[in-house]
């Protein structure tokens, strides 16, 4: 099954595949308090940690975050508003996974979308980092906040057209 005919039939196996692996290592123990959820259309491979959410995207051509599109409920998760309401443990992240062709070597870079954004359009992230590959490299990872995420937040700039509108509201 190759070609571009099969493409979308082998995302839906790979997604498929994922879940399935995901799912037997969360009854095993080995996914620590992330739980898998239940599947949306076209199988969206999806991890809960209490409120943080992770989803499990394929890149678009190098490596690149695909944008919502006009889908209102995608839209809703890339501008991750419950940060507002919840901290930073309300965060939706994205997981991008792509395998490298010589390798075979499967790695995940995981960013936070901060709002919408159009096809090639510069994409609106504030969090955006590669997970290390080796179990091992994980018992000596540390993540140290600044003072910033210590208090919950973290420091978002508003677009030069939302500050403008924001000065002049009122002023017609």
């Amino acid at each position: 099954m190759t070609g571009a005919v099969y493409q979308p039939v082998v995302l839906h196996l790979a997604r498929a595949h994922s879940r399935r692996l995901l799912l037997a290592a969360g009854a095993e123990g080995d996914l620590g308090n992330w739980k898998v959820a239940k599947p949306k259309p076209n199988l969206q491979v999806l991890l809960c940690n209490e409120v943080l959410e992770l989803r499990l995207l394929r890149p678009i051509g190098n490596n690149d975050v695909p944008p919502p599109g006009p889908n209102p409920a995608r839209q809703a998760y890339y501008t991750n508003v419950h940060d507002n309401l919840l901290g930073i443990q309300g965060s939706r992240l994205l997981g991008l996974w792509s395998i490298d062709p010589e390798s075979l070597k499967v790695s995940i870079r995981v960013v936070r979308p901060v709002g919408t954004w159009r096809w090639r359009a510069p994409v609106k992230l504030d969090i955006d980092f590669v997970l290390p590959r080796g179990v091992d490299t994980f018992d000596n990872l540390e993540f140290i906040p600044t003072e910033d995420l210590e208090q919950g937040f973290l420091p978002f700039e508003a677009d030069e057209d939302e500050q403008g509108s924001e000065e002049h509201a009122g002023q017609e």
